[in-house]
Parts: C-alpha cells; structure tokens; sequence
C-alpha cells in the first residue's frame, strides 16, 4: 500500500514553513483589504485615478496620537512629498 520509510521533518523545515504560512497570511489579508478598497472606490470614485489612489492606499491607517507625540519620531517628516526644496 504505501511507503514504510519515515521522512524525518527537522527544525529547519518547520521554521520554512511558518514563515511561508505567515507570509501567505499577510498576502491574503492584503488582498482582502485591496479588494474591499475596490468594491468601494468603484461605487465612489469620480475617475480611473481617483479609484487607484483609494486602492493603493488601501492598506494604511492613519497616525495615532501617541504616533505623532513619540519622542522618536516627534522630528521625522511623515509627508516627504510635502519638504521644500
């Protein structure tokens, strides 16, 4: 019937394949949150762009309070496209 031989897993192997779980978890957890995001922005977009910016942003959140008073990023620029020249 089938194979008497036993196949020995080592740590490595286990250690391979939670982080090939977890990070097939983080892709699936994004595309959910990107398609919810398109589900959305088709019903309330005006144009093609405003539709993939809402898309491509899909996955942020917005700073917290305590973000934006933490002693170690109190100076950092959170909008680099916002610097002057």
């Amino acid at each position: 019937m089938g194979d008497s031989r036993s196949v020995t897993i080592t740590r490595e192997d286990i250690i391979t394949l939670e982080a090939r779980c977890l990070e097939q978890i983080r892709e699936d957890v994004l595309y959910a949150v990107r398609n919810d995001a398109k589900l959305r922005a088709v019903l309330t977009s005006k144009n093609y762009d405003d539709f993939k910016n809402i898309v491509d942003a899909a996955h942020l959140t917005p700073l917290s309070t305590s973000d934006k008073r933490n002693a170690k990023t109190k100076n950092r620029i959170w909008n680099n496209s916002a610097m002057s020249d």
